[in-house]
């Protein structure tokens, strides 16, 4: 299997969609903790100082202080913060276990454990959650009962008593867990069927311009995989913009399609010309980006909240805008120019260079790159184009891998009858 069909198939798959719908479930937990935290932790220092329980406020110090760390490291993978935030749980009911004995703050924490794990980081992880909670209970209980621990002494309180308390917290945490993940895995199975109908119906709007460009179906994969590493390199920068979320890639990935949807109202005598353009027809072919965004925007007044339906409109009503302010249909500049839009704009011209055309032989990779970095400040977004230099030898590779796999390049007779340097707009 070649690169770029590997990569096909990462792009179809939904494993990033339930990683962001995780993040945002972890976020929304965690950051809530956090804040309600705050007096929590403070008291609890103040009182374990006070007793003189030293290991328990350095405890408490570190447990908090990785909360904070897993919330606000921005580069942290979201799979290990989410190792981390349910070994937190653990880690604070084991500790209020070994520290002060059969508490109910311990056991409510043990209790979250494997529920939170199934939720972050799947079913079977849940599993293993509940063994460890298991063994824990039984190996305190051990402890317990030989005074290996310094608990406050509970009259009454036995070895029974605490056997009968944890086969009754297992069971009912097994119920819990195992109802949560049942109920997530329904979820996320209605999650891919509605993402897969989006994906379909995304592709569907996007051939109707392809059926009547000659184009083949690698070039829309090419955009979206340009797009998608574009963005994500982008949001690695530490001045990237608020709205380079995971979302944000995740949308681009799909919408960047949509940027020639317009061409569905190009006459073909224009879109089909094998040749350099007329001033008329150039200004004509000009309207496209105002019909992409026209159509696109028709389907919002029935889906207002369909957020990729927007940043399609937005790529195809601004993929042509300059950042200079030069560009059409509206002469938009610089940060005017919507984000989706100036990403889509930079990758559709290296996939406009570097792609065969029955009216222009291929530029070269490097070709493309310099024309890319010569367009600097002017046609791009001055950094969107220093974020493609650090990638751009993996564009390369797509590029190379993709036209390798497609047949419709394989033979392009005319390539030599045209000067390269003739150009058309993509």
């Amino acid at each position: 299997m070649s690169p770029f069909a590997g990569l096909l198939r990462e792009l179809t798959a939904s494993n990033e969609s339930l990683c962001i719908w995780r993040k945002v479930v972890f976020d929304r937990i965690f950051t809530t903790l956090a804040f309600l935290c705050i007096p929590v932790y403070f008291t609890s220092v103040y009182l374990c100082i006070v007793q003189g329980l030293w290991p328990m406020a350095i405890f408490n110090t570190v447990v908090y202080a990785t909360l904070l760390l897993i919330i606000y490291k921005n580069n942290l993978a979201n799979r290990l913060r989410f190792i981390i935030g349910c070994l937190l749980a653990y880690m604070i009911g084991t500790g209020f276990l070994l520290a002060i004995g059969p508490s109910g703050a311990g056991f409510f924490w043990l209790f979250l454990f494997p529920p939170l794990t199934g939720v972050l980081l799947g079913r079977n992880a849940s599993y293993w959650a509940q063994i460890l909670n298991a063994m824990s209970l039984v190996i305190v209980g051990i402890c317990g009962h030989y005074n290996w621990l310094p608990w406050p002494s509970i009259e009454g309180y036995n070895s029974i008593i605490w056997a009968v308390v944890c086969i009754n917290f297992v069971a009912a945490n097994a119920i819990l867990t195992l109802s949560v993940s049942y109920l997530l895995e329904k979820l996320f199975s209605s999650l891919q069927s509605t993402l897969t109908s989006r994906r379909a119906t995304v592709i569907g709007l996007a051939k109707l311009a392809e059926y009547r460009d000659n184009e083949t179906g690698a070039h829309l994969l090419r955009m979206q995989h340009y797009a998608a590493l574009l963005a994500s390199q982008r949001g690695l920068d530490k001045d990237a913009p608020n709205e380079l979320t995971g979302s944000f890639v995740e949308e681009i990935t799909l919408s960047a399609v949509l940027h020639d949807i317009g061409k569905v109202g190009i006459a073909d005598a224009i879109l089909l010309k094998p040749g350099r353009l007329t001033p008329e027809e150039f200004e004509n072919i000009k309207a496209h980006p105002v019909i992409g965004a026209e159509v696109l925007d028709s389907l919002i007044e029935f889906a207002p909240q369909c957020s990729f339906i927007k940043m399609g409109r937005d790529i195809a009503g601004g993929h042509h805008e300059k950042w200079d302010g030069s560009g059409y249909p509206k002469g938009l500049k610089g940060l005017e120019i919507p984000l989706s839009a100036r990403i889509v704009a930079l990758v559709d011209v290296y996939d406009a260079l570097t792609s065969p055309r029955c009216y222009k032989k291929p530029f070269s990779h490097f070709e493309a790159v310099r024309v890319i970095v010569a367009g600097k400040g002017k046609h791009f977004d001055p950094r969107l184009v220093e974020s493609f230099m650090s990638v751009h030898e993996q564009f390369q590779q797509l590029s190379l891998s993709s036209l390798d796999d497609d047949p419709a390049y394989t033979n392009v007779p005319c390539l030599q009858a045209v000067e390269p340097s003739a150009q058309k707009v993509s």
